[in-house]
């Protein structure tokens, strides 16, 4: 709707309409956004709290246990509940479902449902296994293998006892193809599942078991089918059924590249995802097996990618539901900005912007309630929407450029909801000393920034504004300066950057490497090392 107004009384959505045609209340303060564009808030409808999209996340896959425990790896992820939380608010994901992990979910999603700076969250519980994988086992496994459809029947009737928002099950099939003897197990669990009012989703990759599982009454799909082409008859099925498909495009590429040796990062990863996990992503071990390793994962990747990519185009051409899931948290899939990249792998498999729009926010939020109270910009609804400052249906990647995140009512600065990384704060003090612009430049430094000349450890400068003189003066002198940066590297909070400084007078050419301290997103401690020819 152009020129439309959205109002909001506490935490929901009282009235939409159109300006001139919708009575606004005295009492409620407007705030003006002409030239925006505003949506729902955006929901991945697959997520995984208890993974945290490192190299050590998932021993079952490569086990890495001997290098960091997987206790470790546990508290860590635990410890950083909180980051990660702003990591999806601050790629405008307000709300996820995440589908299985350990008991301990339950408690992740009441923590999350109580805060303002978190996405709100729907769970699964451990997930109903037709496999085991004894290396996540630390006390709270998130996948439980079970043999028999009792044994199905009393793992649901447990999890019911903490109001999960689904039943998840993890649908493996065996190398020989034959799923056969597992149906039982799928029908039994979805049966006790739906006694209870609880809807069911099903992790099924593989055409055949995708279409078993519907006809057994799944609810969601959490996975696009990899194995072959779907069929008109499958297609059909979902669509009858009203079951969801899940998209989940990047956990196949996010496999594939860091276990490939070959990682390729967006711009909003590299600046909201979390860089201690990138970090540990350069970590696969090279030893006798690790060409083979990356031949498989890559192989895996180009072979399985342009069948999913088909098969969700067959899927949303054919009117079922779609909804937009990342599977975040395995390895290579980070929390919050993977979404982003999902689109675009949407986009390439030949999804239109709308269509990309409505699948991640109207038909996920059905992934997270079969009665949403988000998803959609409506009466009664959660006030959760984002502020936009480009058309997302003329571009979908316009949905990275978020004026404001509205999570129940409250606006926020996307600034503001997660520090920026260090490669982050880094780089925008690069453009702003490219554009010259001293006061730009100075804002990302603290105010008693040391400035250190290597080798000798001489302090030039021990304040910002001490600074500022040397760098006026340059600025004002040398209206072509620019720096190139050479090669970077990031490891936590220290970025080393080999740069090349041009347009500098009567010196054309400039190296040097400088080594940046990062804390609370201020540049706290520089080291220049000039590097002559």
């Amino acid at each position: 709707m152009e020129n439309a107004v959205v109002i909001v009384m506490g935490d929901r959505i009282l009235e939409v309409g159109v300006r001139g045609e919708i009575e606004i209340p005295e009492i409620l303060p407007v705030v003006e956004v002409s030239g925006k564009w505003i949506v729902p808030g955006l929901i991945d409808a697959h997520i995984h709290y208890f993974q945290s999209g490192g190299l050590y996340t998932r021993p079952d896959v490569i086990d890495l246990r001997g290098w960091r425990p997987y206790e470790t790896e546990m508290a860590r992820i635990e410890a950083d509940l909180g980051e990660t939380f702003r990591r999806y608010l601050a790629s405008g994901v307000t709300s996820v479902v995440d589908v299985g992990g350990g008991y301990w979910n339950f408690g992740v999603r009441d923590k999350a449902n109580e805060q303002l700076y978190a996405p709100r969250t729907a769970v699964a519980g451990p997930l109903v296994s037709t496999v085991s994988r004894p290396q996540m086992d630390i006390g709270d496994p998130p996948i439980i293998e079970v043999d028999s459809p009792v044994m199905a029947r009393e793992l649901v009737r447990k999890q019911l006892e903490y109001d999960p928002d689904l039943i998840k099950i993890w649908f493996i099939v065996p190398r020989d193809g034959n799923f056969t003897p597992n149906l039982p197990i799928i029908e039994a669990t979805i049966d006790e599942a739906h006694a209870a009012g609880v809807r069911v989703a099903v992790h099924a990759t593989q055409l055949e078991a995708a279409r078993a599982s519907v006809k057994a009454g799944a609810d969601v799909l959490v996975h696009s089918v990899d194995d072959e082409a779907v069929d008109e008859e499958f297609v059909s099925l979902v669509r009858e059924s009203g079951a969801i498909y899940t998209s989940t495009l990047i956990v196949m590429e996010g496999y594939g590249e860091v276990l490939g040796g070959n990682v390729r990062m967006t711009n909003v990863e590299r600046e909201i995802g979390d860089p201690d996990v990138v970090m540990t992503w350069s970590e696969v071990p090279m030893g006798d097996d690790a060409e083979e390793i990356r031949t498989r994962s890559r192989a895996r990747l180009e072979r399985t990618m342009a069948v999913m990519q088909k098969n969700l185009k067959a899927m949303q051409d054919g009117g079922a539901i779609i909804a937009a899931g990342t599977d975040a948290g395995n390895i290579g899939t980070l929390h919050g900005p993977a979404l982003h990249r999902e689109f675009e792998l949407m986009a390439e498999a030949g999804l239109t912007p709308r269509e990309i729009l409505v699948d991640a926010t109207r038909n996920a939020a059905l992934v997270f309630a079969a009665e949403p109270e988000m998803g959609t910009i409506a009466k009664g609804k959660f006030a959760d929407f984002l502020i936009l400052d480009a058309d997302p249906l003329a571009d979908i990647a316009n949905l990275q450029k978020i004026h404001r995140v509205v999570k129940g009512g409250v606006a926020l600065d996307p600034a503001n909801i997660l520090a920026p990384s260090p490669e982050t704060v880094v780089q925008r003090q690069v453009e702003a000393y490219n554009a010259r612009d001293i006061e730009a430049f100075l804002s990302f430094y603290a105010d008693d920034v040391v400035v250190r000349r290597l080798p000798s450890g001489e302090v030039a400068w021990d304040s910002k504004e001490a600074m500022r003189p040397r760098y006026a003066k340059r600025f004002a002198e040398n209206p072509e300066l620019f720096c190139t940066i050479t090669t970077r590297i990031v490891h936590g909070d220290w970025v080393v950057d080999h740069e090349l400084v041009t347009g500098v007078i009567d010196r054309p050419r400039v190296r040097a490497v400088a080594t940046y301290e990062v804390k609370d997103g201020l540049i706290q401690n520089v080291w220049f090392l000039p590097v002559h020819d």
